[in-house]
């Protein structure tokens, strides 16, 4: 069934896209989403290119200086889960894009989704998928594939 519904995904694959230890586009970590603004004001908030910070070489960018401050103060407390990839797509044995408008911040963890349906479904069976993910994110943490 699992597999059934990441073919529902239609991703095509990709290269690579990614510089640091997290997923990347444009340069920049979450889409150039704050990382700290989901914990803070929990919502999405795009950061500003002046206040950007490279955490274990990939770039993350805030909405103000003390999102900034606090990053520095615990970057492993604000950095998303499974490299900032997809937590369905980990669950499923992928790195996926993510949207980084789609989200949830569950026991203190950032888990980003690739579009609003996979989060319907991560959401639905949140508990096993993450212990699925868990398990299987050393394994793919190592691909160099993407799916877009």
């Amino acid at each position: 069934m699992r597999l059934s519904l990441l073919v529902g995904f239609t991703w095509a694959l990709a290269g690579p896209a990614e510089s640091g230890q997290f997923y990347e586009r444009h340069g920049v970590a979450i889409d150039g989403f704050d990382p700290v603004a989901y914990f803070e004001d929990h919502k999405a908030v795009k950061g500003l290119p002046a206040l950007a910070h490279v955490y274990k070489g990939s770039t993350f960018v805030f909405a103000s200086p003390a999102h900034l401050a606090a990053f520095l103060q615990a970057p492993e407390r604000f950095a998303p889960q499974f490299g900032g990839y997809c937590a369905y797509g980990v669950a499923e044995g992928v790195k996926a894009a993510i949207a980084g408008e789609i989200w949830e911040v569950v026991e203190g963890k950032l888990y980003l989704n690739h579009d609003p349906q996979v989060q319907v479904k991560w959401k639905a069976e949140r508990s096993a998928l993450l212990r699925a993910a868990q398990a299987k994110w050393p394994q793919v943490e190592s691909s160099t594939d993407v799916y877009p």
